[in-house]
């Protein structure tokens, strides 16, 4: 029994470890917020193009089949116009990340020969915003 215990522990924690997912850099957290605001827009753009049309042929239209084309047509383009707001949300997410982590360089003190010198080490700094 103990040692099936202690395999079942050792399985779990390879499982765990195997399951992580890798952190990305600065340049993924920007292309991946590019990719989202450029989404957002094409939503945006085609879905107000989308409902003018429809809203325009609803207006225009005598018979019931137009008539009901046009509002299906403006229904679709208010949804893919609201549709665009989660990727402009996540896109503006995904900038703060991206504008949070940096490299720099800060100052290192190491001891040599009785007196403390200088050196630049490369560091990665972490903001977070409050």
């Amino acid at each position: 029994m103990k040692t099936i215990s202690i395999f079942l522990v050792i399985l779990f924690v390879a499982l765990q470890s195997f399951g992580q997912n890798p952190s990305l850099s600065k340049e993924d957290y920007l292309q991946k917020s590019k990719s989202q605001k450029k989404t957002g827009w094409i939503l945006l753009g085609g879905g107000t193009t989308i409902a003018v049309v429809g809203a325009i042929i609803f207006d225009e239209s005598d018979d019931w089949s137009s008539s009901d084309a046009g509002g299906f047509m403006m229904l679709g383009g208010v949804a893919a116009g609201l549709a665009s707001i989660p990727f402009f949300i996540s896109s503006a997410k995904n900038a703060n990340k991206a504008a949070s982590i940096s490299f720099n360089y800060q100052k290192a003190y190491f001891p040599q020969q009785n007196t403390f010198a200088v050196k630049q080490q490369p560091a990665i700094t972490l903001r977070i915003p409050l």
